[in-house]
């Protein structure tokens, strides 16, 4: 009879485990945030923004990074990021039916239009590559503010990962609109599997 109990014990854990943050940087359940700003919702055709509108956006980006979910998975157990942070990173970054194309020393999107042109699936190596460049700012956040939260490091991170770690200069930075959308993206694709 214990060891019927053992079992069971075990596996609530793993099922709690399951749906709880696994990533290093931050528990995104956890954070508030405004969601996306009306010129993101306007430039997707949206007329409405804020959590509303981001959540709208990774709905429509959702079959899409379905294709990716497996790779981010691998990513994110390589660097520690949930995948729920990995997928509208990547949602931002090629949105809809626009996937990216590695061209010699650049990355361009191009519209995926069926079998009328030819197009190229993302890499493992650019989900890769695109978390490494996410978590090196995230790291160089965490040398400049020390004293910070895990969160506040996934913040700053988030806010720099365009730029470079100079943009964040105090907490006061931490709420600019490419964070604030993952954050609000992230937290509906959490709810919906990843």
């Amino acid at each position: 009879m214990s060891a019927l109990w053992l079992l069971l014990g075990l596996l609530a854990l793993m099922d709690l485990s399951e749906s709880s943050n696994w990533g290093c940087y931050g528990n995104i359940q956890t954070l508030d945030t405004p969601g996306a700003s009306c010129g993101t919702g306007r430039c997707h055709g949206l007329n409405y923004c804020g959590v509303r509108a981001s959540e709208t956006l990774a709905e429509i980006d959702m079959p899409y990074l379905l294709k990716y979910q497996p790779t981010m998975q691998t990513i994110g157990q390589k660097y520690c990021v949930d995948p729920a942070v990995i997928a509208p990173v990547l949602s931002r970054k090629s949105p809809g039916d626009k996937i990216l194309v590695n061209i010699g020393d650049r990355t361009s999107m191009v519209q995926d239009p069926g079998s009328h042109a030819p197009t190229s699936w993302i890499s493992e190596s650019q989900v890769s590559q695109m978390t490494e460049v996410l978590t090196t700012r995230i790291k160089e956040i965490q040398r400049r503010f020390p004293t910070w939260t895990p969160d506040q490091y996934l913040r700053g991170g988030l806010c720099a990962y365009s730029g470079d770690g100079g943009y964040v200069g105090s907490s006061q930075d931490l709420s600019c609109e490419f964070c604030n959308d993952v954050l609000a993206r992230a937290k509906y694709l959490r709810r919906h599997g990843f």
